[in-house]
């Protein structure tokens, strides 16, 4: 079962990553460029950026979107003022401030796997037109496998939160009063050269554990050795690495 969701963890990991969160992103571009692949260029339409972050998917959709209002949410505040964006709110995925079949497009790119799934594709039901467009982005229970591993050699804690199937968000998706639901998993990675820095660009990130029964203070030098032994086992000519398994979501709201 996927970890409880702590907002206020979740709100405070990401706006202390607000800063340098562009400069350690780049599996999360390259998730948000797929996700924009399989958006159609709407024009003259209303759109919803929900927990857009910087503003980089948001940036994306009002190219491809021409003509069409693109508005933005985040739970961070920190984020919200780093997006750039006019039409920005900051607000929760699971309560939108947005008002009932409002929006032609709900779209998001790595946000929904800090919420509970159920209360996220309620509310996208609920703002979206009949006819209007889902495209979401978020992650599956392989992510970060390597470091969940290394981890269990250490400790019995979870450091890695528990991610939703995908077959669960679909669903939910059908539960929701969405069809022509399309499902797509893939694998994204990174690398670093050695864990520290890995380390360092997840909490940058601000996607580091987020979840219950964390450890209670910091590993000792014993642990850390362990730690970094057994993550030394993933090692790859290109560094070691981070995996994120990416759920593609695609679904058009059905008539009332």
């Amino acid at each position: 079962m996927p970890s409880k969701v702590d907002k206020q963890a979740i709100r405070a990991a990401f706006g202390r990553a607000a800063g340098q969160y562009d400069r350690v992103a780049e599996v999360q571009r390259r998730i948000a460029r797929s996700l924009l692949e399989r958006t159609p260029p709407l024009s003259t339409a209303t759109i919803l950026d929900a927990g857009c972050g910087t503003g980089f998917g948001a940036s994306l959709l009002r190219q491809q979107c021409v003509g069409s209002t693109v508005f933005t949410l985040d739970a961070a505040y920190a984020m919200c003022q780093q997006s750039g964006t006019p039409l920005v709110a900051c607000g929760d995925i699971e309560a939108l401030p947005v008002a009932d079949a409002s929006l032609n497009l709900y779209w998001s790119s790595l946000a929904w796997q800090w919420t509970q799934a159920a209360r996220a594709i309620a509310e996208a039901a609920r703002v979206l037109k009949p006819g209007g467009l889902l495209r979401v982005a978020t992650l599956g229970p392989a992510t970060l496998h390597e470091l969940r591993t290394a981890f269990a050699s250490v400790d019995a804690h979870p450091h890695v939160r528990d991610f939703q199937y995908a077959e669960l968000h679909a669903d939910l998706l059908a539960a929701n009063g969405f069809h022509a639901i399309q499902v797509e998993q893939r694998i994204e990675r990174t690398f670093a050269p050695d864990l520290p820095n890995l380390l360092r660009d997840i909490r940058s990130l601000g996607a580091h554990e987020l979840g219950q029964a964390r450890r209670p203070g910091l590993l000792g030098r014993h642990a850390w050795i362990y730690l970094q032994a057994a993550y030394e086992n993933f090692r790859e000519a290109e560094g070691l690495p981070a995996s994120y398994d990416v759920i593609t979501l695609c679904a058009t709201r059905s008539a009332a």
